[in-house]
């Protein structure tokens, strides 16, 4: 089939109506898998748009893994081969379908705040210990907070 033209992911949301509607407010959804699991089958959909409704062209083959987070939140890598009409040839082809551009707030509010919800990391750490990736932790990265500035230690990078 050739190579991969498209790695894609899609990460479970701790936040999604389907999960925060079923959990009192001291229960955490990393708590149950079961719930996640039946919520995850976003996944299907986002399969079937991927490959019934072309939304990025049309597929050759494809492969995916569903994998676990440490929090215990299911994500989903894909590898799409495209059909030879649909590879992605130049950059221009690119900027056509990756946008790393923040939606005009203005114009787009309802868009915007989702970015700026969902896709954005914001700082973590002491920095922001309110962060949903550090609660409990140092930081998202398990290096040592050193003040503003982030410093591995050999533990960290797997070294005794």
């Amino acid at each position: 089939f050739g190579k991969s033209d498209i790695f894609l992911t899609m990460t479970c949301n701790p936040n999604w109506d389907d999960i925060k509607n079923v959990l009192y407010p001291i229960q955490s959804p990393q708590d149950y898998p079961d719930l996640i699991t039946r919520v995850w089958a976003k996944l299907e959909e986002l399969k079937r748009t991927l490959m019934d409704k072309n939304i990025l062209g049309k597929v050759r083959a494809y492969i995916y893994v569903v994998e676990f987070q440490n929090r215990g939140l299911s994500h989903a890598h894909f590898l799409l081969i495209m059909q030879r009409k649909y590879k992605i040839m130049c950059p221009e082809q690119y900027d056509l379908l990756i946008s790393v551009e923040l939606p005009n707030k203005k114009k787009y509010p309802d868009l915007y705040r989702i970015v700026m919800k969902h896709m954005i990391h914001s700082t973590c750490g002491t920095l922001n210990p309110f962060c949903p990736c550090t609660r409990g932790r140092i930081s998202c990265k398990n290096l040592r907070d050193m003040g503003t500035l982030w410093v591995p230690t050999n533990l960290d990078i797997g070294r005794t």
